[in-house]
């Protein structure tokens, strides 16, 4: 069952009127409330993942700072050299170093250009010179669906063991010294971060342009921090990753048969570190979900690589880049647009929970985890839901409830409850049994076996 099955199933108990674009978002909006709040509530099985993280240990590397700049100066500073996945690994890493009067700075860097040029988040406060500074990457930026952690650990070691959960007040608590590198024993908590979002869409031009069909294109803009510095890729591997913003204000544009769009964001303070996206959509095309923009190298070149979709701070008003995507009708209605386009992943709107890891590990390495993820958002009719097939009408009567309740109904929403308590607790009888802790004989790696439990069949409430 997908959405449009869903949308049809609540309609016919509505008045539902499926020419309304305004009465379809709230519903979809409603239905992506419910399947929420459902797969939320519960650790459910099929919404655990299990993913790698990329984890890198406390380095040193020699930097050359200019009191009073926020520029940088190095030899050999990691950054990706592709235009289509531009960024460093070194973005977001927090610089500490001792200057020759032995005053100690920290800063973060906010972006890498080049692998001679970095910019920090402010200028140096020290004095200048070339010094080695320690650079520390330990917060852990976790995915951004991400809704709970349920389990850490290290695959270096030969069987990979739970770490144990340890906050930050019990670290201090024990004299735990924070600055240890060794093996993972526990992780901790951390500070979530929030990229800014842009106010408005800016840099977007109509442009001459030939059999483009009459549609009308909604655009959007993002913000993103270290397009190279995640620590698990969120989209596909072949594209710019990074963290991130909620979306500006929508900007619309309705194009005749001869015109089309071009963007080019503005200049920004190489400090902020903020590259730019954008995303549009076109109810023409049947395009519902915002799909990234990316750049096509016209007959007439350009010098921009096709697949570009990330601009940098600095982007120059002359001779920057300039995206310049295929937006006629045909082609986004055609089916091998849909398939390889880029959706935005609406949690990338939150904060980015983050964790560190009690001791940090002294070598780069990977790190699984194993996390409940918020549901993906329904958008268009095909798009199916997180919940199983044979439970997804829950979906629906946590919806009709709500609804029913919201047009003083009481009667009719107790009814649509108690359809939904009665699917709620098949669906968690048949996901959510497990054999009770207190009859488990030893360790399962160690051959032993569960046994029945004496006690009787599990309830839940």
């Amino acid at each position: 069952m997908n959405l449009g099955h869903l949308i049809d199933f609540v309609g016919n108990l509505l008045d539902y009127d499926p020419t309304n674009s305004t009465y379809r978002a709230q519903l979809v909006s409603i239905l992506n409330d419910a399947q929420t709040r459902i797969l939320t509530d519960r650790p459910w099985p099929f919404a655990m993942k299990e993913r790698t993280l990329r984890v890198w240990t406390d380095d040193t590397f020699p930097f050359g700072f200019t009191s009073g700049s926020a520029l940088v100066a190095g030899v050999g500073i990691p950054v990706s050299i592709d235009p289509v996945k531009p960024g460093s690994n070194f973005t977001g890493a927090v610089l500490e170093v001792t200057d020759s009067g032995g005053k100690t700075s920290t800063h973060t860097i906010s972006w890498v250009k080049s692998p001679t040029e970095a910019y920090l988040d402010r200028p140096f406060e020290g004095a200048t010179g070339n010094y080695a500074a320690t650079l520390k990457r330990r917060e852990i930026r976790l995915p951004s669906d991400c809704l709970t952690v349920q389990n850490v650990s290290d695959p270096s070691v030969g069987i990979p063991a739970k770490s144990l959960f340890l906050s930050k007040w019990e670290r201090e608590e024990a004299n735990l010294d924070p600055d240890l590198l060794g093996t993972i024993e526990a992780y901790l908590p951390s500070a979530g971060v929030i990229p800014p979002a842009p106010n408005s869409v800016r840099g977007v031009s109509v442009v001459p342009g030939v059999g483009q069909g009459i549609r009308t294109i909604h655009v959007w803009m993002v913000n993103v921090v270290a397009p190279f510095g995640t620590n698990f890729e969120v989209y596909p591997k072949d594209v710019s990753d990074g963290f991130e913003s909620a979306f500006s204000k929508v900007a619309t544009f309705a194009l005749s048969d001869t015109e089309t769009l071009s963007f080019k964001p503005e200049a920004l303070d190489p400090q902020t570190g903020l590259w730019r996206r954008y995303y549009f959509t076109c109810p023409e095309a049947g395009i519902e979900a915002p799909i990234r923009v990316r750049h096509t190298e016209p007959l007439e070149p350009t010098g921009v690589p096709t697949g570009v979709d990330t601009v940098p701070p600095d982007n120059h008003p002359f001779t920057g880049i300039t995206l310049l995507p295929r937006l006629e009708l045909s082609h986004l209605s055609s089916q091998g647009f849909q398939a390889s386009s880029i959706r935005y992943r609406w949690n990338q709107s939150a904060a980015y929970q983050a964790i560190q890891l009690y001791p940090h590990p002294s070598e780069d390495g990977d790190l699984d985890v194993r996390m409940l993820i918020n549901p993906p958002k329904l958008q268009e009719d095909q798009d199916a839901p997180l919940v199983p097939h044979a439970y997804a009408q829950l979906i629906a009567f946590a919806a009709l409830e709500n609804l029913t309740l919201k047009v003083d109904n009481p009667a009719l929403s107790a009814v649509y409850m108690r359809k939904k308590d009665t699917l709620y607790k098949a669906m968690e009888q048949a996901y959510l049994k497990a054999v009770p802790r207190r009859i488990v004989k030893g360790t399962p790696t160690a051959g032993h076996k569960f046994l029945r439990n004496p006690f009787g069949p599990l309830t839940f409430s």
